[in-house]
């Protein structure tokens, strides 16, 4: 017995010790419905109490199975053996490494950056309970939009992979820049103080000769793109209109139209169009009347005009102001799978901040471009793979084996009749490239098939939900037979009166998206032959 010992103790202390277990990493990946939506508690963005049970804290309260989210204290539990990472540069610009699975995080449910969780919270604890190795969740999805992009990032354009045409041409230029300036320069504007106009008072803000100087620097700086220019003459005002005059317009317009002649820049005559339409119908320089449908002919014109355009749509930038902003949303809904239209950020002013901003208006950079968030999707994860002594604290050296993908988006698709039709192909070579590109080609993937909470999807909105159905349909798409689940979300949603409210599909409930998580993470552990452990 005592010799039993010994050789044990020598056994022990010789042998080297056992090896540390690769981490499991798991991709979380696709628009806002990745990140923290889920009210926790207190106040709704809205400044009013949230509803009965839509919060974390009255879920946790009200339902046993979740009860495990809070310690014999009341806190809100912490496991370290589930590491949460923001690969993406916009959402994690500092490269903070991952952190702790817990609760209390800062999300983004409204300007006050109301206090939130997502759907990683359970998808994490489920994973994290079935496996003895360490779980690193890999997130990548972002609330900031770039400038005029409002909504979420979409898989037909954002996310587009090389096989559905993405990338291409990502380092061109703009095809079609339809420019306004006008409004801003004519108004009668206190110098001391912008905001304060009266024609009576105050000087025109800028002067007749420096109006037609500023124009003729913008449109140098323009035609060095070598895009085609469209002039979007400046709208009529009623000499009512306080801080304006109306003669005016007719003044600045007629400059303008002698340095656009002279350029050869074609001119969009919204002057004659919004007087045809019988605007402005009250003394205010916003009613300008629809001005979509003319300024989209005339950019499908100009594009139709050039003997080359970037690939696989054309790129559209209109520079101007707020009544820019007012038509431009309508122009790029009506070219909608003919164009990729942005929009300059903020509000161009006068033609004195033109000059002053114009060439960072046009730097591609501050605009996605296609198939570029799918590239930041996959260097990400390279990059989180490659450098797990900064991303994962307490990293051993144990290596780390990628185990699956999560994929939850479709928002900004389910507004686009043309993303909507091609969102099923996309969604198929999305996941094919990303197994190519991250080299893992049967990378088991969880697919969650996004609805409404109130039930009202438009038939855009429903032919995305069907495309993320269909994936996971072994009878519609064998190739992904026993490596994709989808996750029907419909009996997860509450109903939108007992929601907190959010831009989110599901209106902020935190229910919605514990419920949800739980259900990716199971449908993951399914691929993988495991059980849920409770």
């Amino acid at each position: 017995m005592k010799a039993t010992l010994i050789l044990s103790f020598v056994l022990a202390t010789c042998l080297p010790p056992l090896a540390a277990k690769p981490i499991q990493v798991f991709i979380l990946a696709g628009d806002e419905c990745v990140l923290e939506q889920g009210l926790i508690e207190g106040k709704t963005k809205k400044g009013k109490p949230p509803k009965t049970a839509a919060t974390l804290k009255e879920v946790v309260s009200s339902n046993q199975k979740y009860a495990f989210l809070r310690n014999s204290k009341g806190e809100w539990v912490e496991r370290k053996d589930v590491q949460l990472y923001d690969a993406h540069p916009v959402h994690n610009n500092t490269k903070a490494p991952a952190r702790p699975l817990k609760i209390g995080v800062i999300g983004l449910t409204g300007p006050e950056k109301t206090p939130a969780m997502g759907v990683d919270l359970m998808l994490g604890h489920t994973l994290g309970n079935a496996y003895e190795e360490p779980v690193l969740i890999i997130r990548h999805g972002t609330w900031s939009h770039p400038w005029f992009r409002r909504g979420y990032r979409s898989l037909g354009h954002d996310f587009r992979s090389p096989s559905s045409g993405g990338a291409a041409d990502l380092d061109g230029g703009w095809d079609i820049i339809h420019f306004n300036f006008g409004v801003h320069d004519t108004g009668y504007r206190n110098p001391a103080n912008y905001s304060d106009k009266d024609e009576t008072k105050f000087p025109i803000y800028i002067p007749l000769d420096e109006y037609e100087k500023n124009l003729r620097i913008i449109v140098s700086k323009l035609k060095k793109t070598g895009a085609t220019l469209i002039w979007g003459r400046i709208t009529p005002v009623l000499d009512e209109t306080p801080g304006w005059k109306a003669i005016d317009i007719d003044r600045y317009n007629a400059v303008a139209d002698k340095v656009m002649k002279e350029t050869g820049v074609i001119i969009n005559d919204l002057y004659a169009e919004s007087m045809r339409r019988g605007f402005p119908k009250k003394p205010n320089v916003h009613s300008v009347g629809p001005l979509a449908p003319k300024t989209t002919e005339t950019i499908l014109a100009a594009i139709k005009s050039r003997k080359k355009n970037t690939k696989p749509l054309p790129r559209v930038l209109m520079i101007g102001d707020s009544i820019t902003g007012s038509y431009w949303g309508g122009v790029k809904k009506e070219l909608d799978g003919k164009a990729y239209v942005c929009k300059n950020p903020a509000n161009a002013g006068a033609t004195r901040f033109g000059v002053e901003n114009i060439d960072d208006w046009l730097k591609l950079k501050h605009y996605l471009l296609n198939g570029e968030e799918y590239l930041l999707l996959v260097s990400g994860v390279k990059e989180a793979m490659n450098n797990l002594e900064r991303v994962f604290p307490g990293y051993k050296g144990q290596g780390a084996e990628l185990a699956g993908l999560i994929w939850f988006q479709g928002g900004a698709d389910g507004k686009s009749p043309s993303m909507a039709t091609a969102y099923e192909k996309n969604l198929v070579n999305l996941i094919n490239d990303l197994r190519k590109d991250l080299k893992h080609p049967k990378l088991p993937v969880v697919v969650g098939a996004i609805t409404r909470s109130d039930g009202q999807a438009s038939p855009d909105q429903q032919k995305v939900f069907d495309a993320q159905m269909a994936v996971g349909d072994p009878e519609r798409h064998p190739e992904f037979k026993g490596t994709l689940r989808s996750i029907d979300t419909h009996p997860m949603a509450y109903p939108a009166k007992e929601c907190p409210g959010g831009r989110d599909p599901y209106k902020g409930h935190a229910g919605s998206y514990l419920e949800i998580g739980k259900a990716m993470g199971e449908a993951m552990l399914n691929l993988h032959g495991k059980a849920p452990t409770p």
